[in-house]
C-alpha cells in the first residue's frame, strides 16, 4: 500500500516552493502525494503558481478578513484522516495542529531562523525536524536536549543541468545575476549602490535580476541611468538556468537566509557566489575555494570581490568549475531526496501523542466564538473607514 505525504506549502515566488517541488519530483515508488496550497490573498507577495506534479492539489485561500480560528478549523477539514507524513513549512500549518490533531506524523521542515522560532513555539506538535544546515541543527539540538532523535541534518538539492557557463574573454565585461525575491530583505537596495561603486572604480558589468515582488518598481527606479541591467521573470526554471548560464557571479547581498536554493542552481551552472556571510548554509558552503562570503550590509567588499573576479579571470574560472563539481557531489536532487523519503518512510516510528496547548493566535477579534460572519463585516466597517 502506497505511503500518503501531504505537503502544506504557501503559493509564494522563492525557494522554500522550489525545494518542496525539487523533493515532489523526485519520490520513488510507493508514495501517494498531496500538495495543500496555501494563499493568504492579503499578502502583496509573487505567487509561485507551480503545479506540482502529485495525486491532488488543494487551493486554500483565506485573508485578514477571517477569523484566523475559522480558517484553522477550515484548513483542518483539508487533511485527510489517514496514516503517513504530513511535511510543514510556515506558521499556519502549525497553528492549525496546535488547535487540532491529526493521524498523521508532522514532519517540520526548518529552513532558517524563521523556521527556528516556529519550531521554539510549536515544536510539541512536530514529530521530526528536518533541517538543512548545521548551524539549524546545533541550534535544534539546543532547544529541544530530549529530542535529539528527532532531529535530522539532510542537505536539500538540486538538479544537475546539462548547461554550464562557458568561460568569458577578458576584455569583456562580466555579467552578473541577482535571483531571489524582490524584497528588501534579499538586499535589493544594495545591488544599484554596489554598481555605483563598480563604476568608481571603472569596472564595467552587465546586471540582471531574475525575480518579483512587492518592490519590484521601488527597485527599478533604484538604479542609475548609466547602469545596463535588465529584469526578467522566467516562466519556468528551465528558462531561469538557461539565463544563470550567460552569467558570471551571482550576486545576493541578503540580509537573512538558511541555505538559499538560489545559490545552489546559481553554482549547478558554474556561477561564482559574492553572498553575505551568514550563519547556517551559506558559510558552510561558500568558501574562499568556492567565492567570495562578504559580511552584512558591507557594500564595499561586495565591489571589491566583484572587482577581484573581473581582474583575474583565471581565478573566476578555478571557482566556476569549483562550483559546479561542489553541487554534484554533494548537492545532487537525485541523491539528497532519498534520504527525506527514507524518513518519510518510518513515519509509524516517529508517531508520538502529542499535547495541544492551542496557542492564541490572531487579534483580539479572533475567538473561537465569534462567527466568521461578524469578524469579516467588522473588519470590512474598519477598512473602508481608514
Amino acid at each position: 500500500m502506497a505511503i500518503a505525504i501531504t505537503y502544506f506549502i504557501d503559493d509564494k515566488l522563492g525557494g522554500v516552493s522550489s525545494l518542496n517541488l525539487n523533493l515532489i519530483q523526485h519520490a520513488p515508488q510507493g508514495f501517494k502525494q498531496s500538495v495543500i496550497h496555501l494563499e493568504d490573498r492579503s499578502l502583496n507577495v509573487a505567487k509561485s503558481g507551480i503545479e506540482y506534479p502529485v495525486d491532488k492539489q488543494i487551493q486554500f485561500v483565506f485573508d485578514k478578513k477571517s477569523n484566523v480560528y475559522s480558517v484553522l478549523k477550515k484548513m483542518r477539514k483539508c487533511v485527510a484522516n489517514t496514516k503517513g507524513a504530513l511535511v510543514l513549512n510556515y506558521g499556519s500549518e502549525m497553528a492549525m495542529l496546535d488547535h487540532y490533531q491529526v493521524m498523521q506524523t508532522t514532519y517540520q521542515l526548518v529552513h532558517d531562523a524563521y523556521n527556528l522560532n516556529l519550531a521554539k513555539n510549536y515544536g510539541h506538535v512536530v514529530d521530526v525536524f528536518i533541517c538543512h544546515n548545521a548551524f539549524i541543527e546545533s541550534e535544534l539540538k539546543k532547544l529541544f536536549p530530549s529530542r535529539l532523535n528527532d532531529i535530522f541534518f539532510l542537505s536539500h538539492g538540486v538538479t544537475i543541468p546539462d548547461l554550464c557557463r562557458k568561460e568569458r574573454k577578458t576584455d569583456e565585461p562580466l555579467n552578473l545575476l541577482f535571483l531571489g525575491r524582490f524584497t528588501k530583505s534579499k538586499g535589493i537596495f544594495d545591488l544599484p549602490q554596489i554598481a555605483r561603486l563598480l563604476r568608481k572604480k571603472n569596472i564595467k558589468v552587465k546586471w540582471t535580476c531574475i525575480g518579483s515582488g512587492p518592490e519590484v518598481n521601488d527597485f527599478k527606479n533604484s538604479w542609475h541611468p548609466d547602469d545596463e541591467v535588465a529584469f526578467l521573470s522566467p516562466a519556468s526554471n528551465k528558462e531561469v538556468l538557461e539565463i544563470c548560464q550567460q552569467h558570471d557571479v551571482f550576486v545576493m547581498p541578503t540580509k537573512f537566509e538558511g541555505t538559499p536554493v538560489s545559490l545552489l542552481e546559481t553554482m549547478s551552472v558554474g556561477l561564482v557566489p559574492v553572498i553575505t556571510s551568514l550563519p547556517g548554509g551559506i558559510e558552510e558552503i561558500v568558501t574562499s575555494e568556492i567565492g567570495y562570503a562578504i559580511g552584512i550590509n558591507d557594500n564595499n567588499e561586495f565591489a571589491n570581490a566583484i572587482a577581484a573576479l573581473n581582474n583575474n579571470r583565471l581565478k573566476l574560472e578555478q571557482l566556476s568549475s569549483n562550483c559546479r563539481n561542489k553541487i554534484i557531489a554533494d548537492f545532487n536532487v537525485v541523491n539528497t531526496s532519498k534520504k527525506y523519503y527514507e524518513l518519510f518512510g518510518q513515519y509509524e516510528l516517529f508517531k508520538k501523542d502529542r499535547q495541544l496547548k492551542k496557542l492564541k493566535v490572531g487579534s483580539r477579534l479572533d475567538h473561537p466564538f465569534i462567527p466568521e460572519l461578524i469578524v469579516r463585516m467588522i473588519r470590512t466597517v474598519v477598512s473602508l473607514s481608514m
